[in-house]
């Protein structure tokens, strides 16, 4: 009996630290817990659910209705009448009056509805490329607030890491101004200086709260959110660089240039839509006329013609003419301004490059070592304190042009890789 309960009670047990484990499990982060994401789940979460997106497919949806609708047969016509109808008070009702129902069927000839079904589809696509347009500027957009986050992220790190250091100087002026070895006023310096980078750095974290906020609103998070917002990548990591030509032949990925082709599609099936509408439509009718005097009933035919004597579309062909060279040449004048802008930028690139490269193979380690130095010959009593502040500002201005150059860096490829259309990484070499 008592192992009867005892199983029961255990298993009881088992269930319920089950369903709490679960619980646990599904239920949001607490208020004030550190959301980490990174920069690929950052673009996903935009994709998703940034209306900007919503709006583009939305746009895609009605291009599709519109193609839908293109493709539907002209409605027929049915028309009723009353002729012969006595005006006199001497007639008799409507006694000789003749009823006629006639119904009539526009008929669309020189192949009309499949022209402008195919115009549609050619609008449909072009608005499938301007929602690909979208979704890059999107996720550049994403990636560069992203970048400016990372960018916030490191310098309050570095004006933390700087802070210290000048509070460690500060103690060891303190000391030496205790032992009577200078004067206080190196003490009131080093407290002058350290209330300083306290203050920079309470601006920095301003900063990174703003950054924080501003990469949080393009998915449209809460702002216990975007509060807690922490980037999880390394700012350094940038993708290898493809050479210039391999880039150039990548272009033809962004749906910039590539809408343009569409463009040029269109305005081509509106041509053949014009010089179709110069074919006149028939209408056939047919209908039934009821003499009522005499009781009979006739039937009737008719077909209807417009004579195009005088208008012959020729106004919208020739417009739609220009249209198509308007669009080729606007597409050339695409592909001649995307491939300026990809080579300067590329060109900037590769200056980042360098200069990030010289800065953290030369001047930090040099900054680094002259502040190591100087700080053990203060203490020594070997240099004054006006040495160690003015190594320590090198060193943190090295450090913030460090920061400078790698964001810039980053900055510049992301708008590299909007230009191709995707990202480096993925971008094939030549060979």
């Amino acid at each position: 009996m008592f192992e009867t309960t005892f199983s029961r009670n255990l298993l009881c047990l088992c269930l319920v630290s089950v369903l709490l484990h679960s619980a646990l499990a599904a239920s949001p982060s607490p208020p004030g817990a550190v959301k980490t994401v990174t920069m690929a789940r950052a673009v996903e979460w935009s994709l998703s659910r940034n209306p900007r997106i919503e709006a583009g497919a939305a746009a895609v949806e009605a291009a599709i209705a519109r193609t839908r609708q293109a493709g539907f047969l002209p409605n027929p016509e049915i028309e009723g009448e009353v002729e012969d109808i006595p005006l006199s008070s001497e007639a008799h009702g409507l006694d000789g009056s003749v009823y006629a129902v006639r119904a009539a069927v526009p008929i669309e000839l020189g192949g009309k509805r499949a022209r402008r079904r195919h115009a549609a589809s050619l609008e449909t696509d072009l608005s499938r490329w301007d929602l690909d347009a979208e979704r890059l500027d999107l996720a550049a957009e994403v990636k560069a607030r992203f970048i400016d986050l990372l960018t916030a992220q490191e310098r309050v790190r570095m004006l933390t890491a700087s802070h210290e250091l000048g509070r460690k100087v500060r103690d060891t002026a303190a000391e030496r101004v205790q032992s009577g070895k200078v004067s206080p006023l190196e003490l009131t310096k080093a407290e002058v200086e350290l209330t300083g980078q306290r203050i920079e750095l309470r601006r920095a974290e301003r900063s990174l709260a703003t950054a924080r906020i501003a990469l949080a609103a393009l998915w449209n998070a809460a702002p216990a959110e975007a509060a807690t917002l922490h980037a999880d990548e390394n700012l350094r990591q940038a993708p290898q660089l493809p050479d210039l030509p391999t880039l150039e032949a990548a272009l033809s990925k962004n749906p910039d240039l590539a809408r343009w082709e569409a463009e040029e599609q269109v305005a081509r099936a509106i041509v053949a839509q014009e010089r179709a509408a110069r074919i006149p439509d028939v209408t056939l009718s047919a209908g039934i006329t009821h003499e009522r005097k005499s009781g009979g009933d006739f039937a009737q035919f008719a077909i209807s013609l417009p004579l195009p004597l005088f208008d012959r579309n020729q106004g919208n062909i020739a417009a739609a003419l220009a249209e198509v060279r308007k669009a080729r040449l606007a597409r050339r004048a695409a592909e001649i301004s995307l491939r300026a802008e990809l080579a300067g930028q590329w060109q900037e690139l590769q200056a980042t490059v360098e200069e990030a490269k010289a800065i953290e193979d030369e001047v930090l380690p040099g900054a680094r070592k002259a502040f190591e130095a100087a700080q053990q010959a203060y203490r020594s009593g070997k240099l004054p304190y006006l040495e160690v502040l003015d190594a320590q500002q090198t060193l943190f201005d090295a450090e913030i042009q460090g920061l400078e150059a790698l964001s810039a860096l980053r900055q510049t490829t992301v708008l590299v890789e909007r230009l191709v259309g995707g990202s480096l990484e993925k971008t094939p070499r030549r060979k």
